[in-house]
């Protein structure tokens, strides 16, 4: 079992990923703004702080042997019109500033949570939602993603980047479908408790590793 520091845990998908990455006996530091928003558990410790503080991401990456980042950059609600909230480079800094702290201990599994229309995975963006992408606050959502992607990329760690499709509150848990960027997803929603399931399993998948997979449903168990 593994020292996990997951990046973003109090998020919808983050805090399905600690009870995931718990479920299955791992031991897991949640870095959070609020720790309040994080459920308290056996094996899982919480620091408070910033992902763009470099002294709190050193004291949380004490003991960790794989980072999950799973932040996302938000509004004011869900609406594409709604006002920004998250600095508009939270997750690309976050990126930079967690990467050099795995440099400088040593630290190289990196397994990030991107978004269907980042970086090469565009090649499998419908027209109408490409479009969607690059206006209104999606814009500024997307270009952060792009800016996080490219950066990992070049950070010469052990990294996985996951583009899902749009996100589902759904509890229904379905098999995922991982393809190639480029390729057609097989369905355009996906719900957060598998992709939660998903980034866990990438953090010993060792032939994920320098890959950036497309993550959809498949079709319903008979």
């Amino acid at each position: 079992m593994a020292q996990l520091l997951v990046i973003g845990g109090s998020g919808r998908t983050g805090r399905l990923i600690i009870g995931e990455a718990l479920r299955r006996g791992h031991s897991v530091t949640a870095l959070v703004r609020d720790p309040a928003a994080v459920v308290p558990g056996d094996r899982l410790t919480v620091v408070q702080g910033s992902p763009l503080r470099s002294e709190d991401v050193e004291e949380a990456m004490r003991g960790a042997q794989a980072v999950i980042i799973a932040l996302s950059n938000i509004g004011s609600s869900d609406w594409p019109w709604a006002r920004q909230v998250s600095p508009p480079d939270l997750i690309s800094n976050a990126v930079r500033v967690v990467t050099d702290a795995m440099r400088s201990r040593g630290l190289r599994r990196i397994v990030l949570l991107s978004a269907l229309g980042a970086g090469e995975s565009v090649r499998s963006v419908p027209a109408g939602l490409r479009w969607a992408t690059h206006f209104l606050r999606l814009g500024t959502v997307y270009a952060d993603h792009e800016q996080a992607d490219a950066f990992l990329r070049r950070s010469e760690l052990d990294w996985t980047i996951v583009h899902p499709t749009v996100l589902s509150a759904s509890d229904a848990r379905r098999p995922v479908v991982s393809s190639p960027p480029g390729s057609w997803p097989s369905s355009l929603r996906i719900p957060r408790c598998d992709v939660a399931a998903f980034l866990v399993d990438a953090v010993d998948d060792e032939d994920l590793i320098g890959s950036a997979p497309v993550i959809s449903s498949g079709p319903r168990r008979s």
